[in-house]
């Protein structure tokens, strides 16, 4: 359970994370949120070869799905990075990523409201409701990515962490040239 009032800090005093920046805090937890969610398109798309109907170009184009994700992400950690820095880090990936979700599910509750005022004749599965069922990946990608960031300012962490973002950067884009090339 995560304890809203506690009286210690939830990281040693010479923790690298409580030095940064609010903008430090948020493009570390772009990054972080970058490895998570092309890990978990990569996953998905490991499943799809294996299935059926291997359609890897399709499911590769999750990533744009991730954009939107990511800048609200990018907010979040933005305005409420200093604020979570006084929380363990389990704790701060947790509130960070209920926090990012809760305020994307406003974002879609204002951008379906717009669609609906500009064309009244809108029908469908909207904004909202893809948020819905993507809100669980969106939650796990944002927890993970967030703890991510927290240890990436560590000396071993910042080895880790830039080699595993090359690593699937490098991946992802080797997946995504076959994927061009076997559908061309």
């Amino acid at each position: 359970m995560v304890d809203l009032h506690q009286t210690e800090p939830g990281l040693p005093p010479d923790h690298p994370w409580l030095l940064l920046s609010r903008w430090g805090i948020a493009w570390r937890s772009a990054l972080g949120a970058i490895v998570a969610g092309l890990c978990v398109v990569l996953v998905i798309t490991l499943f799809g070869l294996l299935g059926d109907s291997p359609m890897p170009q399709a499911t590769l184009n999750l990533v744009w799905f991730g954009i939107p994700q990511l800048l609200v992400m990018i907010a979040t950690a933005a305005v409420l990075g200093p604020w979570l820095r006084r929380f363990y880090p389990f704790g701060q990936a947790l509130l960070f990523s209920g926090i990012a979700l809760a305020a994307a599910f406003v974002l879609a509750i204002l951008v379906e409201a717009a669609n609906r005022l500009l064309d009244p004749s809108t029908g469908g599965v909207g904004v909202f409701l893809v948020l819905f069922f993507a809100g669980f990946p969106y939650f796990l990608t944002g927890a993970i990515g967030y703890g991510l960031a927290i240890w990436s300012v560590t000396p071993r962490g910042r080895r880790v962490f830039w080699t595993l973002l090359a690593g699937v950067i490098l991946l992802f884009a080797g997946c995504w040239i076959a994927a061009q090339q076997t559908a061309g």
